[in-house]
């Protein structure tokens, strides 16, 4: 009977993982583990049936329908579940906050439903796509003042109690100087940093648009003036994030082709700037992957040859600067070109 018991929950260990997988959002994964413990029951019970010896099928069905039951249970349940999440995305790549500690919290649900392993590190653009983060995973996402977890990519949130919070970030600039933690605002046309809930508008979709932000601070801690998209990760490094600038206005336009009309302006951004603009192109095929590899090995070449450059106070001089800013409008101009060909 022992033996009966260890196959059919071994069998049933293996078929009741497709019931798991079934999950879609943090509200409905209750019902997917009833889903699974019902599932359990049937192919256990099942199981128990066939192997039982002949004239004890009705023990082996009973024996097998309750391990499976315990099984599938178990295995539904698992650490991916409500009680595990950081949160969840909806349809329209809003982020759901959920009130886990980080020692509790495993995963989340993607805007498909799907469970994904550890935290977001990473944005859907304006069209749904999951773009990853160059950030690490340590500066991707904070607690806000209530203990919920929040990507430092979301522009706004839904809390706990469904409400909209639009503004979010992991900290603010004050003077050029980064304070960390937890804040709800914006900034005005001159840097200052105004407390409360920042502008923006929902599409007829329903999904918030943030206006575009008047500029930004560069790794220098310098107001650079003029449309800017993107966010701070939680050391207030800014994250350009291109692929979303048709959602903010047509002086920030995603085909800007010219440094100076909406780009971002700091070499370091411009930098990420177009490593991203680059590998978006790559993976929606607006340009080819040989394209798309010859402008990143000229990019990286970028790089190395700023990093190789005399820095003081974390600036260059100004004629290095203005050689490796060309360099970079160059690239940007062949990039467009590679998105028309």
């Amino acid at each position: 009977m022992r033996k009966q018991l260890l196959v059919a929950g071994i069998a049933a260990a293996v078929l009741i993982p497709s019931f798991a997988m079934a999950q879609e959002t943090c509200e409905q994964r209750s019902t997917n583990r009833a889903v699974g413990t019902v599932g359990g029951a049937v192919v256990g019970a099942l199981l128990g049936s066939a192997i039982g010896a002949h004239g004890h099928k009705g023990d082996g069905a009973i024996v097998g329908g309750i391990g499976g039951a315990v099984v599938g249970n178990q295995l539904s349940k698992g650490d991916k579940d409500c009680q595990h999440a950081y949160g969840y995305y909806d349809s329209n790549s809003q982020w759901h906050a959920n009130a886990v500690s980080r020692e509790a919290a495993a995963g989340y649900y993607n805007r498909e439903g799907q469970w994904v392993d550890g935290a977001p590190n990473g944005r859907y653009d304006g069209q749904g796509r999951w773009v990853a983060n160059e950030t690490p995973a340590t500066a991707a996402g904070y607690q806000d003042r209530d203990g919920r977890w929040v990507p430092v990519s979301a522009d706004g949130y839904y809390d706990t109690d469904g409400r909209w919070i639009a503004g979010a970030s992991s900290g603010h600039y004050e003077s050029g100087r980064w304070i960390a933690g937890p804040a709800t605002g914006y900034y005005d046309r001159n840097g200052q940093w105004m407390s409360g809930q920042a502008p923006g508008h929902r599409d007829s979709a329903g999904r918030w648009i943030a206006d575009a932000q008047p500029g930004y601070y560069d790794g220098s801690g310098r107001w650079q003036a003029g449309p800017a998209m993107g966010y701070y990760d939680t050391r207030g490094r800014w994250v350009a994030t291109a692929a979303s600038a048709s959602s903010y206005s047509s002086q920030a336009s995603y085909e800007t082709p010219r440094y100076g009309q909406g780009m971002p302006r700091d070499i370091q951004t411009r930098l990420s700037f177009l490593d991203q603009r680059i590998r978006e192109g790559m993976d929606n095929g607006s340009i080819s992957r040989h394209d798309a590899h010859n402008d990143i090995r000229e990019l990286r070449a970028i790089k190395s040859q700023e990093a190789s450059m005399s820095h003081r106070d974390g600036r260059l001089s100004a004629r290095n600067e203005s050689y490796i800013q060309a360099k970079l409008d160059d690239l940007s101009n062949r990039v467009r070109a590679d998105r028309q060909n």
